[in-house]
């Protein structure tokens, strides 16, 4: 079944409320992930990064984007808002790095990038299905492929070219939008065994969700266990930084006539650019990028790195919360 977007028609508060249940019930699945990294002893948080990377993403993103016809505008779209979200935290990044009276640049990486794998993809499929996933899919490859290029680069790392093109992730984003492009039918049993394929994907796609949110939550685990204070100032720096961005951004978009202006009930007419509108500030509220935790099994992070990535986690929920209220006010509110 299709998730329902954040559309209030007529100043109609069910979908509003329907939003937050959702999101509520995201919040359950992390606090469950959390649960079992308690009982577990945290020894698994690599495991679930690989298989997030390398089965339950590739099976949303394709499946998503599949259904979704491809359009480059969103795309680039989503791209730019990545990259200037990067740009307007480099400062930031910069300050903490000087901070460090060991010159740790670990933490670069986690002020710089967003979580968008393991709650982007997800909250975007949850409130806004197929549409609004292939377009936060979009938002995270360009994020990623920044990450594992200029990113590792500034924090003393080579760059990760190679291992950014062998994403599955990619892959699958690519094969769905080559397969749009093939006009002709193919045989009849040739039909009969795509349809197939894209059933299973389809399956595994909708266990994705629940796996990415516990895998958020398995992690805020291990970083709690490990000594990580829940609060930093550097954190609340960021999540202002990307909000105040992310207004610009809309007002930019809407102001040169990308995004319109003008509002109506029309949804086949609408659903489009406020989708888009809505994606942004949901990623502009995302907490620091777990992949200094993944990539390090745990061990090589700091707990001032941990501190990051666990408090602007925490600080998320609120700013979530309240982007969803902005959503529906200023942008599905008619």
């Amino acid at each position: 079944m299709e998730p329902l977007a954040i559309i209030s028609s007529d100043g109609s508060p069910v979908a509003f409320l329907l939003a937050f249940r959702m999101l509520a019930t995201a919040l359950l699945i992390m606090a469950a992930g959390a649960v079992l990294a308690r009982f577990e002893g945290g020894s698994h948080h690599t495991t679930l990064a690989r298989l997030n990377g390398q089965v339950f993403i590739p099976c949303l993103v394709f499946s998503a984007m599949n259904r979704t016809p491809f359009q480059l505008a969103d795309a680039a779209v989503m791209g730019l808002a990545a990259v200037v979200f990067t740009v307007c935290c480099y400062p930031l990044a910069r300050f903490w790095t000087a901070r460090s009276g060991d010159n740790d640049k670990t933490g670069l990486v986690s002020l710089l990038f967003s979580s968008t794998s393991t709650l982007l993809l997800p909250l975007s499929w949850l409130l806004f299905g197929s549409q609004g996933l292939s377009k936060a899919a979009a938002f995270h490859l360009v994020n990623l492929f920044i990450m594992y290029t200029w990113g590792a680069r500034l924090a003393g790392q080579p760059s990760r070219l190679g291992a950014f093109l062998k994403k599955p992730t990619l892959h699958a984003a690519l094969l769905a939008v080559l397969l749009q492009q093939i006009t002709p039918e193919p045989p009849q049993q040739l039909q009969e065994l795509l349809w197939l394929v894209e059933k299973g994907i389809g399956m595994m796609a909708a266990g994705a969700v629940p796996i990415l949110l516990m895998s958020h939550g398995y992690a805020l685990y291990c970083l709690h266990s490990c000594g990580s204070s829940r609060w930093s100032g550097f954190t609340l720096a960021r999540m202002l930084i990307l909000m105040a961005t992310a207004g610009l951004l809309l007002l930019l978009f809407r102001s040169t006539g990308i995004f319109s202006m003008e509002r109506g009930y029309d949804l086949l007419s609408y659903l489009d650019m406020r989708t888009s509108e809505a994606i942004l500030l949901l990623a502009a509220a995302l907490p620091c990028t777990l992949s200094t935790l993944w990539y390090s099994g745990g061990a090589a992070i700091s707990r001032r790195n941990g501190s990051l990535i666990l408090a602007s986690s925490l600080l998320s929920i609120v700013a979530l919360v309240a982007v969803m209220v902005v959503i529906n006010r200023f942008i599905f509110s008619y």
